[in-house]
């Protein structure tokens, strides 16, 4: 394995040096990451990965308690590796499983209720021959693809793909063909703007680390991802072709309704009202939040500052356990910046750059330390916002974070920040409207309704089909969580902190920036399973390498190659695969086979598009 390291290490050098002395120095660092690099959470990982695939693929184990089993059988080797009992092993597994059956289970169930309400009202048959009447049926599956491309902008990838699968099922009732074609096609349009165009999660941290405008990032992401998905969407043409899906049911009594003769049919708004509803709800408060984010009002200005004079003389004689401490001493701080805290500025331009050093630092996830703070009466927002996910934290919430514990700690000399600005009212005002949770609730209740109606059914027999869908809506919760706690239990083998390990060190120049950003990214996605965590350290990662140098092409282009990267093999450890095969009704094995080289060709396809445009339109400042 020493060897084999430093193979890898070699490998790697030469291609992004390309000349014979950095290989020799390659083989040096290779040989040194053999020695330096810890191979236990690389053996925890296949050890993770052996074990669920013997299961599920080997002894046709339910993929619920294949995952459950390995999730707990790589957190007892990391128990054993840190010497944490088993008791608390189990309790970590559980604890992932109830974080992610939280995130999804409303979702699932209500898009559950949705998907089976649309189908049988007649809804979802109403969408579908409207567009068929538009698009002609060959090009049904290129309807679908676009509207999972524009859907997944707003809107997180499951909950569209939930959305959209009943009329993927309507449509291959019609044309009792192209089932497979149909969720590819969904998928292909939903995964790529998912991880290239913000305001999605992924890429808007992505553009934030890496110091690329959001706008720059939504034009750039986006003409990456159109030609992706295209490739994508002829891949998915290719394996219907050689792989053709039948569509089974997902519920007991699925097709138990009759289907309704044109006239019967309800109106096409009434049958969008499922989807256009939390997507415009979803969008409302995406927007709102992205343009009160863009204000960033936790940030310092000039007029915000009492005494330069005063706050400077608490930057030069602070001691590193004291709140200025900490921010004078931060590592998002040059020893530049750090002069320039010291030192009283004297006009309005020092006076800028004075404001700008202090806004770097407030930045820093290490800001805030227990004893340096000891003596401050901690803020509510701080507070909570401390108690969040920092690795996923948004930038503007980090600041407004460190913003409110320096505002407690010298009120004297720095004015309280206003948060609430009108915009960021209006956001507020949308948080509940916005929800996924409660978009999606309202979306349900539309769908029962509009059943009812059109089916003439009372509230009992109503009742009946809405318990069926939860049925088998649970059995997608549970697995789908189930794949949430063995992703969290490989994250916890600290597979991440050993491949950063790996490529630290490294030097990349041209293309060779693009490459390394995309295989970092890919690397993290096979090893813990989230896009997001994916492209969260890759461009943590790509924004060390780069220690502020700027690349011969615009900084775009690595946070696209990131993004790209965080879609290479998708597997059990993803919860999109699990989506994807329960929702759909596929085995296990039909998704390895379609899911996972599909969302391949679109990673490798987005690779390809940012070398291109990165050499053809290269906007270098």
């Amino acid at each position: 394995m020493k060897r084999l390291a430093a193979c890898l290490g070699l490998l790697s050098l030469v291609m992004f040096s390309g000349n014979l002395d950095a290989a020799e120095a390659a083989a040096e660092v290779g040989s040194q990451a053999a020695e330096s690099i810890s191979m236990t959470p690389i053996w925890m990982v296949l050890a993770g990965i052996v074990s669920v695939l013997a299961m599920i693929i080997g002894l046709k184990l339910n993929a619920f308690l294949a995952l459950i089993i390995s999730a707990l059988f790589v957190s007892l080797l990391v128990g054993f590796q840190s010497g944490a009992d088993a008791g608390s092993r189990m309790e970590a597994v559980v604890s992932a499983f109830g974080g992610s059956a939280g995130g999804v289970g409303i979702v699932i169930a209500m898009a559950a209720i949705i998907g089976k309400c649309m189908l049988d009202s007649g809804s979802a048959d109403r969408i579908v021959r409207t567009a068929v009447g538009v698009t002609g049926e060959k090009k049904a599956s290129l309807g679908l693809m676009v509207s999972g491309f524009i859907l997944a902008v707003p809107v997180f990838f499951d909950t569209v793909f939930y959305l959209l699968v009943p009329l993927a099922r309507s449509l291959h009732k019609r044309t009792q063909s192209n089932y497979l074609r149909y969720l590819m096609a969904i998928a292909t349009g939903g995964a790529i703007t998912h991880t290239l165009v913000p305001p999605t999660p992924g890429p808007l941290l992505v553009s934030a680390i890496l110091g690329v405008d959001i706008g720059m990032m939504m034009a750039v992401g986006a003409a990456v991802a159109i030609p992706s998905a295209i490739l994508g969407l002829v891949f998915s043409i290719i394996v219907d072709k050689k792989m053709p899906v039948p569509m089974r049911p997902l519920g007991a009594n699925e097709d138990k309704h009759e289907p309704l003769a044109e006239e019967q049919l309800p109106s096409l708004w009434a049958s969008m009202l499922p989807v256009i509803l939390p997507v415009a709800l979803i969008g409302a408060g995406t927007l709102a939040t992205t343009l009160a984010d863009k204000e960033d009002r936790a940030a310092i200005t000039a007029a915000d500052i009492e005494s330069f004079e005063l706050l400077s003389e608490k930057f030069t004689d602070a001691s590193a356990m004291s709140p200025a401490g900490r921010l004078v001493g931060s590592s998002k701080l040059t020893d530049e910046q750090r002069e320039t805290l010291k030192t009283p500025p004297t006009s309005p331009e020092q006076e800028a750059l004075f404001v700008e050093a202090m806004n770097d630092a407030l930045l820093d996830p290490d800001f805030y330390d227990a004893d340096a703070f000891d003596d401050v009466d901690i803020p509510e927002v701080s507070s909570k916002l401390m108690a969040a996910n920092q690795l996923r934290m948004k930038p503007v919430d980090r600041r407004r974070m460190n913003r409110a514990l320096l505002d407690a700690a010298y009120p004297e000399l720095l004015a309280a920040h206003r948060w609430d600005s009108s915009m960021r009212k209006t956001a507020n005002s949308l948080g509940l409207w916005s929800n996924p949770n409660f978009a999606l609730l309202l979306a349900a209740l539309s769908a029962i309704l509009t059943f009812k109606i059109v089916r003439q059914l009372s509230w009992r027999d109503v009742g009946v089909d809405v318990e069926e869908s939860l049925m088998s809506g649970g059995v997608i919760i549970l697995i789908t969580a189930a794949g949430g706690a063995f992703g969290a239990m490989l994250s916890a083998t600290e597979i991440a902190d050993t491949i950063q390990q790996f490529f630290e060190g490294r030097e990349a120049a041209g293309l060779a920036i693009l490459l390394l950003a995309w295989s970092i990214s890919a690397v993290l996605k096979v090893a813990q399973g989230s896009s997001t965590v994916a492209m969260i350290i890759g461009a943590g990662m790509m924004a060390a390498i780069l220690g502020g140098q700027q690349p011969p092409f615009h900084l775009v282009y690595v946070a696209t190659a990131v993004g790209s990267g965080s879609l290479m093999g998708s597997w059990m450890n993803d919860s999109g695969f699990w989506v994807f095969t329960k929702m759909g009704g596929l085995t296990e094995s039909e998704s390895l086979r379609s899911w996972t080289p599909l969302l391949a060709t679109l990673s490798i396809g987005g690779l390809i598009t940012t070398i291109i445009l990165s050499q053809v339109i290269p906007m270098a400042s």
